[in-house]
């Protein structure tokens, strides 16, 4: 089969030679295993690649973000791909094979003026490599950003990985939310940040994600 006919993986875009318009950059990082990923704000345009990656996960990995056993993405929770000025879709990528794939999704909403709700979710294939660290570090930019001085989430207490990632990115518990079977991470981000400095963390330059 010549190679232009060779399937591409699901999330995946044509080469950047192939594409009409370069989209955004957020920043170009290097995690521990010296793998490189881009994280980025997701366009609307985008909306195709992250349905595409959601569907790809596994039923648990699916079912961890989004608290129910869902498919794929609503007509709404699409729409809100990359629109709006308090909330944010991310998204993580890397190169295989000359595509870019889709490797990862996060989100960021305002909930009021100092509150920031959090989400975020990783391919199965890159669990345990630091990813979830690094969208760690861009959520509470980009709450900063937008005037925010607390992260919350609800997670499942069941999800023992995102549990350790919130409590390895110095996450707390709040109150118990409604639901049983969640638990409220929180963290006060009215400090002074510590660490890469979000205009470097948000520009173009590499750091490791441990």
């Amino acid at each position: 089969m010549p190679r232009s006919a060779m399937p591409r993986p699901a999330g995946s875009v044509p080469p950047r030679e192939t594409m009409p318009r370069a989209e955004p950059r957020i920043g170009a990082s290097r995690l521990a295993d010296g793998a490189r990923v881009t994280v980025r704000a997701a366009c609307p345009s985008d909306a195709g690649r992250v349905q595409d990656y959601v569907r790809a996960l596994s039923p648990s990995s699916r079912y961890d973000r989004f608290l129910a056993p869902i498919n794929e993405l609503s007509p709404a929770e699409l729409a809100r791909i990359g629109g709006g000025e308090t909330q944010a879709t991310l998204i993580a990528e890397t190169k295989v094979a000359g595509a870019r794939i889709v490797i990862g999704e996060a989100r960021c909403a305002a909930v009021d003026g100092v509150t920031c709700e959090i989400a975020l979710s990783v391919a199965d294939a890159w669990r345990g490599r630091g990813l979830g660290t690094l969208f760690m570090d861009h959520l509470e930019c980009r709450a900063r950003k937008l005037g925010a001085n607390m992260l919350v989430g609800d997670v499942l207490r069941s999800n023992v990985a995102m549990r350790t990632l919130a409590r390895e990115s110095c996450f707390g518990l709040a109150g118990v939310p409604a639901d049983a079977r969640l638990v409220r991470i929180v963290k006060d981000i009215s400090a002074a940040w510590v660490g890469t400095p979000c205009r470097q963390l948000m520009a173009t330059g590499l750091s490791m994600a441990a």
